[in-house]
Formats: C-alpha cells, structure tokens, sequence
C-alpha cells in the first residue's frame, strides 16, 4: 500500500496547470484513433447499448443482462431476487460498481438486480475475467460497472410514462431536468406495483382421478394460483452537476429505494395463503460525491459516499387459533462509508499510467428478534461486526508499436487486518489487419475473494477460520468490426476462458444432528469455456433498419477437489445451478417511427444437487423464453409522444429458473410515455 501511495503522490508533482478545454481536446487526441484506445489496451469488455437500458419501464438490470450478455441469470420468481454470475462462477464473485461505489452485501456478497431499474442506469459495461481487476478485485468471474450521468440537453425537460399490465401491475416513471452552461440537474421517479396474482400448472404435484369404486384411473397436474406475491418498489435519483471552470467538476447522485415484497410460498407447500406471512421490506440509500480535475494530459478525481440499508425479513405461521407464530423476525442494518482517489496521466500518446486507492468501511448489525431463535443467555441471534476494505492498484500501459497495447496491473488488498499478497494482471491486444479491425488478445490474472460477514460470523454456522477463495485466470480472444459504406455492418468476438479457483466456499449441513449450515473450504473448481458474440446492421430501403446481436456461452464449471466422503459424488460434476450452456438473441426492425423487437434466452440444465442426479428435484429442465415488443413514436410540435406493447413468455412457455418457485405464463404491459417541449431553447450539449 505504501508503494502505491508514492507512486500516486509522484504522478500527482508532474501535472501542469491548463485549461480544462485543452484538458479534453489532449485526452481525445491521445485515446480516439484508428487503433484500439490504450487505455482499453487487453481489456474485455461488453458495453450496452442505451437503447437496450430504454427498452421499456418495468425492466430491471436483470432483465437487461439476461438477453444482452453471456452472464446466467438466477431468478427467484417475478420480481423476487435477482442474481448474476460470470463464467460459470457464483453470484458473490460478481463484483457491482454503481458510480465507483461496491454495491455487493458485506453481509452476502451478492446483489439483487431485481432492485436495480435500468431507467436509473445511464452507461453498463461488463468487464470479463482478468479485466474486473482494472476496476475491483474480487470479481473472480467479473465486475458490472453501473454510471448515471449529466442530462444530455439544455434547458428544461420532462419526461413521464405509465405502464399497465398484467397480474394488475402498474409502472410509473418521471424524470425533471435541467440544463445549463455550468449547472444541471436530474431529477428521476419510479414507482412500481403488482397485485402478482397468476394461475401456473404445479408440476411438483399430483391429483388423482377416481372412479365410482374410488380406484384410482388417472392423474393430472393441479393448475394454482400464486398468491401472496404482491410487491411495491419505490426509487427516487436525484443529481447535480457543476462545471467550476479551469478543468474542475463536481457531481453529487442520491438514490433512495423503498421495497416492500411479499413472498410466497413455494410449489412443494400445502395449505392456505392466509395462514401464513412472509415478507421483506428493504429501504436503502446510496450516494456519492465526486470532484475530478483534468489537465492536458492527465485526470485527477477524488470521491466520497455513503450507503445504509435496512433490510427486515418477516416469516410466520398460524398456531391455529388465528394467531401468528414468528419463526423468523430478521432485522438487518448495514452502513457502508466510501472514499476514492484515482490518477491518470498520459506521457505520449504510446504510455500511460493510471492508479487508484479506495475504501469501504462496513459497519452490519444483524438479528433475529423471533423468540424461537434466541441465544442461550436470552440475547438475539444474530452479530454486530464491522470490517475495513482497502484496495489499491497501479496499471501501466504500453503501446510500443501502433498495433500492439500491453498493460499490467498490481493490485493490492486489505480486509480486516488481513493484507492479500500482490494480486498481478497482464493483458495484452494485438491489431492483426486493419480492414475490418481484427484483434487478437489475452490475458492472465490471479485474483482473491474474501468471505462474506454472513460466511464469518452468521449465528449459527458462521465459521470465522474460513480462507479467502484465490485462483488463477486465462483468457485469450479475438473481435473484428467491419462496415461497408454505412449501411451494413457485422462485428463480433470470442473469448476462451481457464479458472481455476481454490477454497472455494460452500456452505453444508453441520452439527451433531445436520440441523443447521455452516461454510466450509471444500472445492477446488475449474470454470473454463467459451464466450461468443456476434453483431450486425443492415440498413435497406429509405426507412428500413434490421439490427441482431447474438451471445453464446459455453461454461463448465467443475468441482475438482477431494472427497469429503466415501459417498461424495461430487468430484468431476458441474457446480449446482450453473447451466454449462446459455444463449440469447435480440433483433430488432424499424421502420421511420415504427420498431419491432424480438427478444429470445436459452438456459441449459441446472443440477440442485452436487452429484448432478438427475431426479424430479435433482435438475431444473431447460428452457427457453421469447420477449416481443412494437413500439411508436409521434412527434408533435408541443410534445414527444411514445406508446409500446410488450408481450413477455410470447409462447406460453412453463418453466422454473429455481426449483419449486414458478413462472408466469404469456403476460403483456402496455406503455404511453410524453415529453413535452418547453419554450426554452433545447439543443445537445457540444
């Protein structure tokens, strides 16, 4: 760390005072060229596109990387969690970056992207394996990168929509603007809400047919309904942007989230939905502040924030008697205090060095106040711990010839008063012909991930001797870009990818009876595979535009450890809820103010059981899913008007993505959305 620190303040001594126009003029002379900008130099990285993050107001993060990327994504039912995961990983080795802020629980290592809109998202990129370094350690599978931004126009703007659909759902979206010469402002709403009531076919159970005599002559597959599954989601964004003159700018974003979510019971339960409760409710506030100072050559920005959630998790059962029996009453306080300072300087257009420091301070206070589950001295279960996250790196990057980028990053860790040894990257990419902008590239990394709150002191099971899980990254590639004269286009690009990841953390029934679940350091995983990628346009007639982006995935992930048993059957079998193979499409065809778009994901099987039997509960069959919308524009001389239809589950499909938590089928939202056209001049910001 103290190496780090010299090698910043040394860079800091070099910069000379200019102007912060200069300042911009300098960094796009030296980054937009004919090659591959240098400070992308090796990186693998995915960048959505905003009409993908427009598509519509009822869609979460989730829904966006479940048909625009080659992550799986794990769903607990609509609207319930939402988890994703890289490269046949686990969701906790997803690192999530929301204005350079970490958003994953201290306390699960995880994040739900069902809470996260994408209308609240301006800019999402992934980075791949060995590339999440250049932004966070951790990411043993990768990061998600998550930017809002200044409004793109000047003067006032509005914009509202109003969605309604199925199951009594209804989705409501504002978003006030202004914009300035130096000051603007953003303000967003959204207020989301479903009754969540729709009939399934249960296949975990079974009714019989009797005849006269009572003997049993057929059966069938109840058709349910889901119950209990209402929700309502609350977010407000608000930010501020200011232009200080002579290079400086300063910015602030506030996001507040308030979630009420019931949840139902699964398709394996019995009984009433009234006699029952389980609920969660989660209220949540993230913000940051940040300044950044530009010079010709160089970048100075220095950031600050905050998150606090509460998060209360509610289940009981009636006695009997009408009244309720708490068995959980879990109340969960974290508080998270963030600070950042980050420096980049150009010496040339052919080397650059970029450095970071930033810190995470948690503080989780979590319990369990059910009378079922207190502590032996009548104290609630639960633990109050706080722990300090350090992370600091240095990247060189190189350009010795013009088709050639090399970088290198060293980064180093605190967690506690743990230090990790020096965690090293190297990536490389290599221009092999110009027309059609064919690139070879590669990398190799090591990386950590340190255990969870939850994983060290949860009560009962936390095991406070866990290991953090270290491993070693390959990847090696190739993308190409080609265009003909503006009207046809075609890119792609492949990646093969090699983990190996030991100590890996599990979590198994402990105890002298198994009664409860403890983690444990008990695999050595290999994740290797394929990402695949392939873009195209075609623009045809006057009006007509046909675009497709395609991602197939190919991720084994195999448990290669020891056996912890004579009956372990889980050495050489694919890790539990990791499809070895996924895949999604999006097309989309527009005509002048017309779009139609067709969405489609495939999911391989998923084992829920380590020796990957294959039993009614032992798997989660395959699907697939197809997503249709046809969206209209007017433009009218007082407003920008917008209507559009989605049909989600186009064919009705029946399918889990969990075991025993069901899918709704065909199900449709209708969406209007105005923005009116004030007086005051409106133009893009230069």
């Amino acid at each position: 760390m103290e190496l780090l620190a010299c090698i910043l303040a040394f860079l800091t001594m070099g910069l000379h005072q200019s102007d912060s126009l200069e300042m911009r003029d300098r960094i796009t002379e030296s980054v937009v060229t004919g090659y591959r900008p240098l400070k992308d130099a090796g990186v693998n990285r995915t960048e959505f596109d905003t009409l993908a993050l427009r598509e519509n107001i009822s869609l979460s993060l989730a829904n966006i990387l479940e048909y625009n990327s080659s992550l799986f994504v794990k769903q607990y039912g609509r609207t319930s969690v939402s988890t994703v995961s890289f490269r046949g990983t686990s969701a906790s080795h997803t690192q999530v970056l929301w204005n350079g802020m970490k958003i994953n629980s201290p306390m699960l290592g995880m994040t739900d992207f069902s809470m996260i809109p994408s209308y609240l998202v301006d800019q999402a990129s992934l980075l791949h394996g060995s590339s999440s370094l250049q932004a966070v350690s951790g990411g043993l599978g990768g990061a998600v990168l998550l930017n809002t931004g200044a409004p793109e126009t000047k003067g006032l703007g509005l914009q509202y929509v109003q969605g309604l659909g199925s199951f009594w759902t209804a989705d409501e979206f504002l978003r006030l603007t202004y914009g300035g010469e130096r000051f603007s402002s953003s303000t967003r709403l959204i207020l989301a809400s479903s009754e969540n009531r729709f009939k399934f076919r249960n296949m975990d159970k079974k009714e019989n047919i009797y005849d006269d005599r009572m003997n049993i002559i057929g059966s069938y597959h109840p058709v349910e309904e889901y119950e209990s599954g209402a929700y309502t989601d609350f977010h407000v964004l608000q930010e501020f942007f200011y232009d200080a003159g002579n290079g400086n700018d300063l910015s602030l974003s506030a996001w507040y989230m308030r979630s009420y979510r019931e949840l139902p019971e699964i398709s394996v339960d019995y009984g009433d939905a009234s006699d029952f409760l389980n609920e969660q409710r989660d209220n949540t506030l993230r913000s940051v502040a940040s300044w950044t100072r530009t010079w010709p050559d160089a970048r100075l920005k220095t950031s600050a924030g905050y998150s606090g959630t509460f998060l209360s998790y509610d289940y009981a059962r009636d006695r009997g008697n009408g009244e309720l029996a708490y068995m959980t009453k879990s109340r969960s306080r974290v508080n998270t205090v963030y600070g950042d300072v980050s420096f980049e300087k150009y010496f040339g257009d052919k080397f650059l060095i970029d450095a970071d420091l930033s810190v995470h301070q948690h503080f989780v206070n979590s319990a369990d106040e059910s009378i079922l589950v207190q502590g032996s001295d009548g104290d609630n279960a639960g633990y109050d711990a706080s722990r300090l996250e350090v992370s600091g790196f240095v990247t060189a990057k190189w350009k010795p010839v013009d088709r050639v980028g090399l970088s290198m990053t060293l980064r180093e860790e605190l967690y506690g008063q743990e230090f990790s040894p020096v965690i090293p990257a190297f990536n490389m990419d290599v221009l092999l012909s110009e027309k059609g902008m064919v690139y070879l590239k590669g990398s190799v990394s090591r990386n950590y991930r340190y255990p969870t709150l939850n994983d060290l002191y949860f009560m009962p099971g936390g095991n406070p001797d866990l290991k953090p899980e270290s491993g070693f990254s390959y990847d090696a590639g190739y993308s190409f870009d080609i265009g003909f004269s503006g009207r046809l286009g075609i890119s792609g690009e492949g990646n093969w990818f090699d983990s190996y990841i030991d100590d890996w953390i599990l979590w198994v029934p402990n105890g002298a009876k198994k009664d409860f679940y403890t983690p444990m350091n008990i695999m050595r995983v290999h994740a290797y595979g394929m990402e695949q990628k392939l873009s195209g346009y075609w623009h045809f007639g006057r009006h007509w535009k046909l675009s497709l982006d395609g991602n197939f995935t190919w991720s084994p992930s195999i448990n290669c450890g020891e056996p912890r048993s004579s009956g372990d059957e889980s050495v050489g079998k694919q890790l539990v809820y990791i499809p070895e193979y996924s895949s999604s499409v999006v097309g989309s065809l527009a005509y002048r103010t017309w779009t139609f778009m067709y969405k489609w994901c495939y999911y391989s099987t998923r084992y829920t059981m380590t020796s990957n039997d294959y039993t009614i509960s032992g798997q989660v069959p395959p699907y697939f899913m197809s997503d249709v919308t046809l969206s209209k524009t007017l433009d009218m001389p007082w407003a920008g008007l917008s209507f559009s239809l989605s049909v989600r589950n186009l064919f009705d499909e029946e399918y889990l993505s969990v075991l025993a938590r069901p899918m709704p089928g065909i199900n449709f939202e209708f969406f209007v959305g105005i923005s009116p056209k004030f007086d005051l001049k409106r133009k893009k910001r230069s």
